[in-house]
């Protein structure tokens, strides 16, 4: 068990009640073994709890995880492996002197990527991966996985959808160039900080324009996917469709799994919090519904009848997911009764599995 105090919410989100919470005035507010979401924060911080108790969150080695998580196909698991050492050595080379060519690049990424595009559903097993443990290049991966599934929902054929694969994969490079300590700052970034970590997707425009064989798709993909619609993005801040559509797309991919991973300075959102995410930036103006709205109810109709573990210890499974409140399904329970989320605020699901 660990103690953490209110004021740091990057350490609490996604993370799991060792004790119960009760306030000053005894009126009990949370249960053991919730996991904690943006929403509990506000209880908490509305009852002035100054810290909580959380269970320890070590995450096993990333081979045995990527076993375990694809137990079922093991020449996913060995390609996944296999891609996150074998792309790290590449992605630090890019910015040496014998910058590798493209077709370097992608021979480790491809058969991995050609697994996806010919029907392999591996997407909701990623969520499964804890701990930042290579995140830089597992986002790599699983960016180019998304963006190329995001292609086939929107009906795209297949050689478009390889780029798009492609570009999500390459999306990141630019982030080798910006420093480790920044990187995997666990604390707030100050304004420096942040302006350099910006910086990434206009390194990596750079190192793709030195890398032989490179597509004009992939460099537009570093360097817009961090725009948005409503001109908050950067490095130029543009808007609507000043974007081009290759990079919004990138953006929804980017997004989706960053908000679903571990990152340094917080917990992963649960699965379906963080649909959610992408739900709220369309209704906030900053991603395209054409994406995001097709992407989510592909994968909603993958988490229908999954098993889940509620926060108060009871399983059940999925029968009906609500798309303005897709982390607050209807569920039937092992013991038959339903309960509607919506309906029930202290209770979240604490995981989803098939």
């Amino acid at each position: 068990m660990v103690v953490v105090q209110m004021n740091q919410d990057h350490k609490i989100i996604g993370r799991v009640l060792a004790d119960d919470v009760i306030s000053d005035l005894g009126h009990f507010l949370l249960r053991r073994g919730m996991v904690l979401s943006p929403w509990h924060l506000q209880i908490l911080k509305i009852h002035k709890i100054e810290y909580v108790v959380l269970q320890d969150m070590e995450a096993p080695p990333l081979n045995i995880q990527i076993k375990n998580v694809f137990k079922n196909n093991e020449e996913v698991s060995n390609l996944y492996y296999e891609n996150v050492m074998e792309i790290k050595s590449l992605f630090q080379q890019a910015i040496s002197r014998e910058i590798p060519s493209l077709q370097t690049f992608m021979k480790p990424f491809t058969p991995l990527l050609e697994t996806v595009i010919k029907g392999s559903n591996i997407l909701l097993e990623l969520h499964h991966i804890r701990g930042y443990d290579e995140y830089t290049y597992r986002h790599s991966i699983n960016v180019g996985l998304l963006a190329a599934t995001i292609g086939k929902i929107l009906k795209y054929p297949n050689e478009i959808t390889m780029i798009l694969g492609k570009v999500g994969f390459l999306h990141d490079i630019g982030k080798m160039k910006v420093s480790h300590q920044i990187l995997n700052k666990k604390g707030p970034l100050t304004d420096q900080e942040y302006g350099e970590i910006k910086k990434h997707t206009i390194y990596g425009k750079e190192i793709l324009e030195s890398i032989e064989g490179t597509e004009q798709a992939l460099k537009i993909g570093a360097l817009y996917h961090h725009e948005r619609l409503d001109g908050s993005g950067y490095p130029h801040n543009l808007r609507g469709k000043e974007i081009p559509f290759l990079a919004q797309i990138i953006a929804v991919a980017d997004t989706y799994d960053a908000v679903s991973s571990d990152r340094v300075y917080r917990n992963k959102y649960a699965p379906l919090e963080a649909l959610n995410e992408l739900v709220k930036d369309v209704y906030n103006g900053r991603l395209n519904g054409e994406i995001v709205l097709p992407f989510v109810n592909h994968i909603m109709n993958g988490y229908m009848g999954n098993k889940v573990v509620l926060s108060d210890g009871r399983r059940g499974q999925i029968v009906h997911l609500h798309i303005d409140e897709i982390y607050r399904p209807l569920v039937m329970l092992d013991d038959g009764q339903c309960i509607d989320l919506r309906k029930h605020r202290t209770i979240a699901i604490v995981n989803v599995f098939s």
